[in-house]
């Protein structure tokens, strides 16, 4: 049988008779008896149930912010909202909303295509996250996956047909900031960012097909979509318990397993952007971002508005 002192711990952190457990794991019920007078003497079995019962406290009073969100079936859209507005009701509510009206006089939005980007800055050589196929932690591995190319290669691979192996991320851009410089007075000033904010985003370009697996931000931040189409499936920041947090902000959840209708996964919230349409993601939202067309985006965190939640985010949270 597995160990003992491991199929005690995760009984007593699942909130499940320990006896069962051991019994199921191959333990005769003598043992498994003489098993629990021990765990009745020990100091780490106790702190451990002190920390169960603070977590399911700290779930009972997520559960209220879930009961008081009232219904979150669907993400609302809202056409060229007010600033004031904007960080009442979404901002300070910690709640999703598409924003419709924002980029319309944006130069982007009528010139970026692949074939101005090759014109504009094809030359450039850019960095980006490659041979995502060859490893299934790519996303926790971004070091790894670094890759370097000319940009005019990128967008030539895009053309090439969906893929998922190859995508230029918000990660790359401490180099991608320089390469793409030019693309950057192609956008302007959005009402809910700080003057000059616009400035400031991180520009994600990739082909149909590319995958970001579920996890949280440490800010709030505003995707923009500029080319194509993205789904975005998101679960409340307040189900934290319930999405199996995996190591740091990524969880283990696969938007596959809502198809089985199990009672025990948190509600999700599915919704669909297109060119012109700006995805407010709240802070520790959890989110699965699909591309559904070749896509050319921009996130923003530059807000309006104070947005540092990363300082006090525990180190012991990265696991």
């Amino acid at each position: 049988m597995s160990d003992k002192r491991a199929i005690i711990a995760e009984a007593l952190l699942d909130g499940a008779d320990v006896r069962q457990r051991l019994i199921d794991a191959g333990l005769p019920p003598s043992s498994a008896d003489y098993e629990l007078r021990r765990l009745d003497k020990d100091p780490y079995a106790a702190a451990l149930a002190t920390a169960v019962r603070r977590l399911a406290k700290r779930d009972w009073a997520l559960q209220i912010h879930a009961r008081l969100a009232g219904n979150t079936d669907a993400v609302p859209k809202v056409d060229r909202i007010q600033p004031e507005a904007f960080f009442r009701d979404y901002y300070a509510a910690n709640q999703p909303v598409i924003l419709t009206g924002l980029i319309e006089e944006w130069p982007a939005r009528s010139r970026w295509s692949l074939d101005y980007l090759d014109d504009k800055v094809g030359d450039a050589t850019v960095e980006l996250q490659g041979q995502r196929r060859s490893a299934p932690d790519y996303e926790l591995a971004k070091d790894r996956h670094k890759r370097v190319a000319k940009l005019r290669e990128v967008t030539a691979a895009i053309c090439a047909g969906p893929s998922n192996d190859f995508y230029l991320t918000a990660y790359n851009d401490t180099v991608n900031k320089r390469a793409l410089a030019p693309l950057y007075d192609d956008l302007g000033p959005l009402p809910i960012l700080r003057p000059g904010g616009e400035r400031e985003g991180y520009i994600w370009i990739g082909p149909q097909g590319t995958l970001t697996p579920f996890h949280h931000d440490l800010t709030n931040n505003l995707l923009v979509q500029v080319v194509g189409r993205k789904r975005v499936q998101m679960v409340p920041s307040w189900e934290v318990g319930r999405m199996r947090n995996a190591i740091h902000c990524f969880s283990e959840r696969s938007p596959a397993e809502w198809n089985l209708a199990d009672p025990s996964l948190p509600p999700k919230i599915d919704c669909e952007i297109g060119p012109s349409d700006a995805l407010f993601l709240p802070v520790g939202w959890w989110h699965h971002v699909e591309a559904l067309d070749p896509s050319i985006s921009v996130s923003f965190t530059s807000f309006d508005a104070p947005n540092d939640f990363y300082s006090n985010y525990p180190p012991d949270a990265r696991f």
